[in-house]
Protein backbone atom coordinates (compact mmCIF):
# COMPACT_ATOMS: atom_id res chain seq x y z
CA UNK A 1 0.00 0.00 0.00
CA UNK A 2 1.09 3.68 -0.97
CA UNK A 3 2.09 5.27 2.77
CA UNK A 4 3.37 8.53 4.07
CA UNK A 5 6.55 8.90 4.79
CA UNK A 6 8.09 10.45 8.05
CA UNK A 7 9.60 13.06 6.34
CA UNK A 8 6.30 14.35 4.59
CA UNK A 9 4.25 13.86 7.63
CA UNK A 10 6.61 15.55 9.80
CA UNK A 11 5.96 18.16 7.32
CA UNK A 12 2.60 18.21 7.23
CA UNK A 13 2.24 18.66 10.95
CA UNK A 14 4.38 21.85 10.84
CA UNK A 15 2.32 23.28 8.53
CA UNK A 16 -0.91 22.98 10.81
CA UNK A 17 1.53 24.24 13.52
CA UNK A 18 1.97 27.00 11.73
CA UNK A 19 -1.83 27.78 11.17
CA UNK A 20 -2.31 25.89 7.59
CA UNK A 21 -4.43 23.03 6.94
CA UNK A 22 -2.92 20.03 5.88
CA UNK A 23 -5.17 18.34 2.77
CA UNK A 24 -2.79 15.18 2.37
CA UNK A 25 -0.48 13.29 1.00
CA UNK A 26 -1.31 9.19 0.22
CA UNK A 27 -3.34 10.04 -3.11
CA UNK A 28 -7.54 9.77 -2.85
CA UNK A 29 -9.61 7.15 -5.21
CA UNK A 30 -9.20 9.72 -7.92
CA UNK A 31 -5.25 9.88 -8.06
CA UNK A 32 -5.30 6.01 -7.93
CA UNK A 33 -7.55 5.63 -10.42
CA UNK A 34 -4.73 7.60 -12.70
CA UNK A 35 -1.51 6.24 -11.71
CA UNK A 36 0.41 8.65 -12.67
CA UNK A 37 0.86 11.33 -9.29
CA UNK A 38 3.73 11.82 -7.02
CA UNK A 39 0.85 11.36 -4.23
CA UNK A 40 1.19 7.78 -5.59
CA UNK A 41 4.00 5.35 -4.17
CA UNK A 42 5.15 2.21 -6.76
CA UNK A 43 2.06 -0.24 -5.97
CA UNK A 44 -0.33 2.45 -7.54
CA UNK A 45 1.59 3.70 -10.34
CA UNK A 46 0.84 2.54 -13.99
CA UNK A 47 3.91 1.92 -16.37
CA UNK A 48 5.18 5.63 -17.92
CA UNK A 49 4.14 7.14 -14.97
CA UNK A 50 5.15 11.01 -15.16
CA UNK A 51 6.11 10.62 -11.84
CA UNK A 52 8.38 7.98 -12.04
CA UNK A 53 10.37 8.89 -15.39
CA UNK A 54 13.31 10.59 -14.23
CA UNK A 55 16.49 9.21 -12.79
CA UNK A 56 16.00 10.67 -9.24
CA UNK A 57 12.48 9.23 -8.88
CA UNK A 58 13.79 5.95 -10.80
CA UNK A 59 16.09 5.79 -7.71
CA UNK A 60 14.00 6.44 -5.06
CA UNK A 61 11.07 4.94 -6.06
CA UNK A 62 8.81 2.74 -3.22
CA UNK A 63 5.92 2.75 -1.93
CA UNK A 64 6.21 6.21 -0.42
CA UNK A 65 4.28 8.92 -1.93
CA UNK A 66 6.00 12.14 -2.39
CA UNK A 67 3.57 14.78 -2.33
CA UNK A 68 1.93 17.26 -0.17
CA UNK A 69 -1.17 19.36 -0.34
CA UNK A 70 -1.50 22.85 1.82
CA UNK A 71 -4.55 24.43 2.28
CA UNK A 72 -5.41 28.29 3.54
CA UNK A 73 -3.04 29.74 5.96
CA UNK A 74 -4.19 31.05 8.79
CA UNK A 75 -7.65 30.92 7.66
CA UNK A 76 -6.64 33.26 4.85
CA UNK A 77 -5.94 31.84 0.77
CA UNK A 78 -4.42 35.17 0.30
CA UNK A 79 -1.37 33.47 3.10
CA UNK A 80 -1.23 30.10 1.40
CA UNK A 81 -0.88 31.83 -2.18
CA UNK A 82 1.68 34.51 -0.67
CA UNK A 83 3.44 31.48 0.70
CA UNK A 84 3.32 29.59 -2.52
CA UNK A 85 4.73 32.32 -4.66
CA UNK A 86 7.42 32.53 -2.06
CA UNK A 87 8.29 28.93 -2.23
CA UNK A 88 8.44 28.55 -6.23
CA UNK A 89 10.91 31.34 -5.78
CA UNK A 90 13.14 29.37 -3.52
CA UNK A 91 13.21 26.72 -5.60
CA UNK A 92 13.98 28.99 -8.42
CA UNK A 93 16.92 30.62 -6.99
CA UNK A 94 18.26 28.48 -3.72
CA UNK A 95 20.60 25.29 -4.24
CA UNK A 96 19.11 23.91 -0.75
CA UNK A 97 15.57 23.49 -2.58
CA UNK A 98 16.87 21.03 -5.39
CA UNK A 99 14.19 17.50 -3.84
CA UNK A 100 11.13 19.64 -5.29
CA UNK A 101 9.94 18.78 -8.39
CA UNK A 102 7.27 20.86 -8.87
CA UNK A 103 4.83 23.70 -7.41
CA UNK A 104 1.51 24.34 -8.28
CA UNK A 105 -0.23 27.37 -7.18
CA UNK A 106 -3.25 30.01 -8.24
CA UNK A 107 -1.54 33.40 -8.78
CA UNK A 108 -4.32 35.95 -7.51
CA UNK A 109 -2.29 38.18 -9.77
CA UNK A 110 -2.34 36.37 -13.30
CA UNK A 111 -5.71 34.69 -11.83
CA UNK A 112 -4.87 31.53 -12.95
CA UNK A 113 -3.03 28.14 -11.92
CA UNK A 114 0.61 28.41 -12.57
CA UNK A 115 3.41 26.21 -11.90
CA UNK A 116 7.40 25.67 -11.21
CA UNK A 117 8.34 22.61 -12.51
CA UNK A 118 12.21 21.47 -12.21
CA UNK A 119 12.21 20.08 -15.52
CA UNK A 120 10.49 22.77 -17.36
CA UNK A 121 12.50 25.05 -19.97
CA UNK A 122 12.29 28.19 -18.01
CA UNK A 123 10.67 26.46 -14.81
CA UNK A 124 7.40 28.26 -15.30
CA UNK A 125 4.51 27.05 -16.91
CA UNK A 126 1.08 28.70 -17.11
CA UNK A 127 -2.29 26.48 -16.10
CA UNK A 128 -0.49 24.15 -15.14
CA UNK A 129 -2.97 22.50 -13.21
CA UNK A 130 -6.84 22.55 -13.03
CA UNK A 131 -8.85 25.24 -10.92
CA UNK A 132 -8.98 23.31 -7.90
CA UNK A 133 -5.68 24.73 -6.97
CA UNK A 134 -7.10 27.89 -6.11
CA UNK A 135 -7.99 26.67 -2.75
CA UNK A 136 -4.88 23.87 -2.50
CA UNK A 137 -1.05 24.22 -3.45
CA UNK A 138 0.45 21.02 -4.65
CA UNK A 139 4.03 20.47 -3.90
CA UNK A 140 5.90 17.12 -5.15
CA UNK A 141 9.56 15.81 -4.14
CA UNK A 142 12.05 13.64 -6.13
CA UNK A 143 11.41 10.38 -5.03
CA UNK A 144 15.37 9.93 -4.08
CA UNK A 145 14.25 12.53 -1.11
CA UNK A 146 12.05 10.39 0.79
CA UNK A 147 14.30 10.26 4.15
CA UNK A 148 15.37 13.63 4.04
CA UNK A 149 13.97 15.96 6.01
CA UNK A 150 11.68 19.22 4.51
CA UNK A 151 10.27 21.05 7.32
CA UNK A 152 13.95 23.26 6.62
CA UNK A 153 12.50 24.32 3.66
CA UNK A 154 9.50 25.69 5.03
CA UNK A 155 10.59 27.11 8.45
CA UNK A 156 12.74 29.59 6.56
CA UNK A 157 9.16 31.70 5.43
CA UNK A 158 7.92 31.32 8.94
CA UNK A 159 11.25 33.03 10.57
CA UNK A 160 10.90 36.00 9.04
CA UNK A 161 7.33 36.77 7.99
CA UNK A 162 5.07 38.23 10.94
CA UNK A 163 1.61 39.09 11.00
CA UNK A 164 2.85 42.54 9.70
CA UNK A 165 3.88 41.22 6.11
CA UNK A 166 1.06 38.57 6.16
CA UNK A 167 -2.40 41.23 6.48
CA UNK A 168 -5.55 39.37 6.34
CA UNK A 169 -7.80 40.54 3.32
CA UNK A 170 -10.96 39.49 1.36
CA UNK A 171 -10.67 38.29 -2.27
CA UNK A 172 -13.37 37.97 -5.29
CA UNK A 173 -15.60 34.89 -5.65
CA UNK A 174 -14.77 35.45 -9.00
CA UNK A 175 -11.67 36.86 -11.10
CA UNK A 176 -11.65 40.56 -11.33
CA UNK A 177 -9.77 43.21 -13.21
CA UNK A 178 -9.45 46.78 -12.63
CA UNK A 179 -9.38 49.12 -15.27
CA UNK A 180 -6.89 51.83 -13.91
CA UNK A 181 -6.53 54.72 -15.89
CA UNK A 182 -3.55 56.85 -17.23
CA UNK A 183 -2.18 59.26 -13.89
CA UNK A 184 -4.01 57.07 -11.50
CA UNK A 185 -1.32 56.38 -8.29
CA UNK A 186 -0.90 52.80 -7.33
CA UNK A 187 0.47 52.77 -3.83
CA UNK A 188 3.21 51.16 -2.17
CA UNK A 189 1.73 50.96 1.01
CA UNK A 190 -1.98 49.73 2.03
CA UNK A 191 -2.16 53.09 4.33
CA UNK A 192 -2.01 54.86 0.13
CA UNK A 193 0.26 57.39 1.70
CA UNK A 194 3.29 59.21 -0.01
CA UNK A 195 6.12 57.14 -0.36
CA UNK A 196 8.55 56.91 -2.86
CA UNK A 197 7.90 53.31 -4.16
CA UNK A 198 4.29 54.85 -5.50
CA UNK A 199 3.84 54.45 -8.97
CA UNK A 200 2.14 56.80 -11.58
CA UNK A 201 0.55 54.53 -14.43
CA UNK A 202 0.90 55.44 -17.92
CA UNK A 203 -0.36 54.52 -19.86
CA UNK A 204 -3.74 53.19 -18.96
CA UNK A 205 -4.46 49.75 -18.65
CA UNK A 206 -6.02 46.70 -17.25
CA UNK A 207 -4.44 45.05 -13.93
CA UNK A 208 -6.05 41.95 -12.40
CA UNK A 209 -7.87 43.04 -8.67
CA UNK A 210 -6.50 40.37 -6.34
CA UNK A 211 -8.99 41.86 -3.63
CA UNK A 212 -9.55 44.72 -0.68
CA UNK A 213 -8.18 45.26 2.63
CA UNK A 214 -10.70 45.54 5.45
CA UNK A 215 -10.26 49.30 5.39
CA UNK A 216 -11.60 48.74 1.82
CA UNK A 217 -8.22 49.51 -0.35
CA UNK A 218 -8.10 47.26 -3.56
CA UNK A 219 -4.84 45.12 -4.01
CA UNK A 220 -3.79 45.44 -7.51
CA UNK A 221 -1.77 43.15 -9.07
CA UNK A 222 0.59 45.63 -10.92
CA UNK A 223 1.81 44.66 -14.53
CA UNK A 224 4.42 46.76 -16.59
CA UNK A 225 5.72 46.14 -20.12
CA UNK A 226 7.46 43.33 -18.98
CA UNK A 227 5.84 40.89 -16.47
CA UNK A 228 7.03 38.73 -14.56
CA UNK A 229 5.55 35.20 -13.02
CA UNK A 230 8.44 35.59 -10.65
CA UNK A 231 8.34 39.05 -9.55
CA UNK A 232 4.73 40.02 -9.03
CA UNK A 233 4.51 43.60 -7.88
CA UNK A 234 1.75 44.26 -5.12
CA UNK A 235 0.23 47.79 -4.77
CA UNK A 236 -2.43 49.32 -3.29
CA UNK A 237 -5.19 51.61 -5.22
CA UNK A 238 -8.44 54.17 -3.55
CA UNK A 239 -11.28 52.37 -4.54
CA UNK A 240 -12.63 55.66 -6.18
CA UNK A 241 -9.68 55.62 -8.75
CA UNK A 242 -9.95 52.31 -10.70
CA UNK A 243 -13.34 50.24 -11.84
CA UNK A 244 -13.62 46.73 -11.36
CA UNK A 245 -15.13 44.39 -13.79
CA UNK A 246 -15.55 40.71 -13.89
CA UNK A 247 -12.50 39.17 -15.55
CA UNK A 248 -13.39 37.47 -18.98
CA UNK A 249 -13.05 33.42 -18.95
CA UNK A 250 -10.61 32.54 -21.75
CA UNK A 251 -11.67 28.98 -23.33
CA UNK A 252 -8.18 27.49 -25.04
CA UNK A 253 -9.33 25.11 -27.36
CA UNK A 254 -7.98 21.53 -27.17
CA UNK A 255 -7.23 19.50 -30.31
CA UNK A 256 -9.06 16.71 -29.21
CA UNK A 257 -7.32 14.83 -32.64
CA UNK A 258 -4.65 13.12 -30.86
CA UNK A 259 -6.81 11.71 -28.16
CA UNK A 260 -9.29 10.60 -31.29
CA UNK A 261 -7.28 8.50 -32.77
CA UNK A 262 -5.31 6.73 -30.10
CA UNK A 263 -9.08 5.89 -28.53
CA UNK A 264 -10.07 4.77 -32.42
CA UNK A 265 -6.51 3.03 -33.33
CA UNK A 266 -7.10 -0.33 -31.33
CA UNK A 267 -11.24 -0.38 -32.53
CA UNK A 268 -9.78 -0.19 -35.91
CA UNK A 269 -7.34 -2.87 -35.17
CA UNK A 270 -9.79 -4.80 -33.85
CA UNK A 271 -12.28 -3.98 -37.10
CA UNK A 272 -9.60 -5.02 -39.63
CA UNK A 273 -8.69 -8.13 -38.06
CA UNK A 274 -12.81 -9.68 -37.67
CA UNK A 275 -12.90 -8.08 -41.47
CA UNK A 276 -10.32 -10.53 -42.24
CA UNK A 277 -12.28 -13.47 -40.18
CA UNK A 278 -15.20 -12.54 -42.17
CA UNK A 279 -13.35 -13.02 -45.30
CA UNK A 280 -11.58 -16.39 -44.29
CA UNK A 281 -15.45 -17.55 -43.62
CA UNK A 282 -16.72 -16.49 -46.72
CA UNK A 283 -14.00 -18.25 -48.66
CA UNK A 284 -14.51 -21.50 -46.84
CA UNK A 285 -18.21 -21.01 -47.19
CA UNK A 286 -17.36 -20.72 -50.85
CA UNK A 287 -15.51 -23.53 -50.82
CA UNK A 288 -18.09 -25.74 -48.95
CA UNK A 289 -20.84 -24.49 -51.52
CA UNK A 290 -18.29 -25.64 -54.17
CA UNK A 291 -17.70 -29.12 -52.71
CA UNK A 292 -21.56 -29.53 -51.98
CA UNK A 293 -22.23 -28.78 -55.50
CA UNK A 294 -19.86 -31.27 -57.15
CA UNK A 295 -20.82 -33.85 -55.29
CA UNK A 296 -24.59 -33.29 -55.10
CA UNK A 297 -25.41 -37.06 -55.31
CA UNK A 298 -23.61 -37.90 -52.01
CA UNK A 299 -25.72 -34.74 -50.02
CA UNK A 300 -28.75 -35.98 -51.77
Amino acid sequence: MSYAPKTLLALQTYWKAQGGVPLGIVGNAAHASGGTSYHLGKDHLVRGAYSARTARDKAGLTNAASAIDLGRLGGSLGNLWEFSRWFAQKCMDTPGYRDVREVIFWSPVRNRVVGWSDLAPDKWINDYGDLSHKTHTHISFYRDSENREKVSLFSAYFATVTEDTMPAFTTWAKPMTATVPTGTWLYDNEACATSAGNTQVSPGRDMPAVGKTAAGTLIIGYIDSTPSETEVKTMWAKPASVTLKPTPVVVTPVDCTPIVAAAIAPLQAQLIEKNNLLATQQIALASWESYRAAHAKVFS
